[in-house]
């Protein structure tokens, strides 16, 4: 075991991990445990965290409308909105934010941070991941709000593919996700500026979207022809002319022989030396402003706490210790 003290990154960034303990979003509980799991991991293989903030959100789980289609979305927007404080505070003390999360609904909170603390800048965001997340309460096919949240963060309520009837209460919650924050921002970036590696796994009416707008789009194809370091630099090329990157690398993004402590898996996913050279490569990156990692759930592993090491390791790669 080697002890390495993690005070700095490339760029003179001085990382915070920020733990968000919030799983309501997804369809299996359980998540909530992943962010202390990943920091238990980073500890055991000797990396000295100096500062870091745990979110005990999972009390937000009190109160349920019986939203079919945005399951806990109440408790969501609360909880989201303790993240989006805790980043932009995070941001406003010269920090660098990582962020362990339960489900990914958290990127709600934690992108929407990072633009209240930025607010006239662009965001790039690169969303790597099994699923496109492009839902809405309109679209959902199960009204898991963990596969929402990039059409919160880009307003995009897909109502040209509507399927579902969305109540007034339903709706009043899901625009306050989308606005979340107190400078009220909405969008939260542009969707021309999000790029998605690793997916394979979503409905016709994400394909939608990504087809209406012109979505770059890394499916396993894609980076097998291309090979990943390719694809990164396509990536970066994309959003060359934003300001800053926010980063989200779901669990499930890998191939589930190497996931088996994730809620929502699908076949041809990324190697670990793939994963490890997104890592290397992102978290090195100068115009990097957040980096989320998400989906880490130890209730549901197949292999003791192989998940949580998995992605330890990732981290422990991308930080060079």
């Amino acid at each position: 075991m080697v002890q390495s003290n993690l005070n700095m990154l490339s760029g003179n960034k001085h990382p915070i991990f920020i733990l968000s303990q919030c799983d309501i979003g997804a369809g299996k509980s359980g998540a909530a445990q992943g962010p202390q799991a990943v920091k238990d991991e980073l500890e055991s293989i000797g990396l000295v965290i100096n500062e870091f903030e745990v979110l005990d959100n999972r009390s937000f789980n009190t109160v349920n409308l019986s939203h079919d289609y945005g399951k806990h979305i109440e408790g969501i927007v609360e909880a989201m909105q303790v993240l989006n404080d805790k980043v932009v505070q995070s941001i406003n003390n010269q920090r660098f934010p990582i962020i362990l999360s339960g489900d990914h609904s958290n990127a709600i909170g934690g992108l929407s941070g990072l633009k209240n603390a930025n607010p006239d800048k662009t965001i790039g965001v690169i969303w790597i991941d099994a699923h496109a997340d492009l839902h809405s309460p309109y679209t959902t096919p199960s009204g898991n709000m963990h596969g929402m949240p990039l059409a919160a963060l880009t307003g995009m309520d897909n109502q040209e593919m509507q399927k579902n009837a969305v109540s007034e209460d339903l709706a009043y919650y899901w625009n306050e996700l989308k606005q979340l924050g107190l400078n009220k921002i909405a969008p939260k970036f542009d969707i021309k500026d999000l790029v998605l590696i690793g997916v394979r796994d979503a409905e016709e009416e994400e394909w939608g979207i990504i087809r209406r707008m012109g979505v770059t789009t890394f499916e396993p194809q894609d980076i097998k022809t291309q090979g990943i370091e390719q694809v990164l630099q396509k990536t970066l090329s994309t959003l060359a002319h934003c300001d800053i990157l926010y980063v989200s690398f779901d669990a499930d993004s890998l191939d589930p022989t190497i996931s088996t402590g994730t809620g929502t898996t699908a076949p041809d996913g990324l190697t670990i030396a793939q994963a490890e050279l997104i890592f290397k490569h992102l978290m090195a990156e100068e115009k990097l402003g957040a980096f989320e990692i998400t989906e880490v759930n130890p209730s549901l592993d197949t292999n003791g706490k192989a998940m949580a090491k998995v992605v330890g390791q990732l981290i422990a790669t991308g930080l060079n210790c």
